[in-house]
């Protein structure tokens, strides 16, 4: 069973969708941004099949059209060749119809860009959370030496990586939804800078050993989230 410390520091889907005003489960609009989201079976087969569904739907729609725009060539092409003509027609409309759309979809998400980029971060950190636990079970079992001072390094770069990870969702929400000069962005713009300090600040003297290159990762998310947020920043 994970530890208490440990699941404190996880960042639930209801956290995430409050804090991005997004509801996550009902499906993510900018899922194509995200490359983690791709790789995950799960996702990317509800991808596939959303887009099939589209396809699908613009073949009903295509062929009645197809069918009225052959309605003259009956008696003067055979059958086969109408039925080949109405073929064509159809599945070129259908993919069309279906590109054009999903160019649609990409434009119109294309603001939540960045939210995507930070939502990997924050599944990146969930990792980081994981692994962390998969070596306390086997410091617990007697399989690793227990080291208690990295791995309280390790739990205070994950708490600070947190609070970075909430302050940078708090800022992506509220440049998303204002695009308007907001005077608090600076206050969680210095939150972000601070956290960002505190996390390269933390000395871990052994860099080598399971927990030192736990916070490596750790520091990696931060400057991850510090880079997104200075896109914000820089461009709006």
């Amino acid at each position: 069973m994970i530890q208490a410390d440990l699941e404190q520091l996880k960042i639930p889907e209801k956290e995430l969708e409050d804090l991005s005003g997004i509801a996550l489960s009902d499906g993510f609009a900018a899922d194509f941004y995200r490359p983690a989201a791709l790789r995950e079976g799960k996702k990317l087969f509800s991808l596939l099949v959303n887009e099939l569904l589209i396809f699908c739907v613009t073949l009903v729609v295509s062929l009645p059209v197809a069918l009225l725009a052959n309605k003259h060539n009956v008696g003067l092409f055979s059958d086969s060749d109408i039925f080949v003509r109405v073929l064509q027609l159809t599945l070129g409309w259908s993919l069309a119809i279906t590109v054009a759309w999903n160019v649609y979809k990409w434009v119109k998400a294309k603001p939540l860009a960045t939210l995507a980029g930070l939502l990997d971060e924050v599944e990146k950190y969930h990792e980081v959370i994981q692994a962390l636990d998969i070596i306390d079970r086997l410091t617990d079992a007697g399989n690793l030496q227990a080291n208690l001072i990295n791995r309280g390094d390790a739990i205070e770069a994950l708490t600070i990586t947190r609070e970075s990870l909430v302050c940078a969702l708090k800022t992506e929400r509220i440049l998303r939804e204002n695009q308007q000069f907001i005077g608090r962005r600076y206050e969680l713009f210095a939150n972000i800078e601070s956290n960002l300090a505190a996390l390269m600040a933390v000395d871990v003297s052994d860099r080598a050993t399971e927990y030192g290159r736990l916070l490596n990762e750790a520091l990696e998310i931060g400057m991850s989230v510090h880079k997104e947020v200075r896109k914000l920043q820089n461009g709006r």
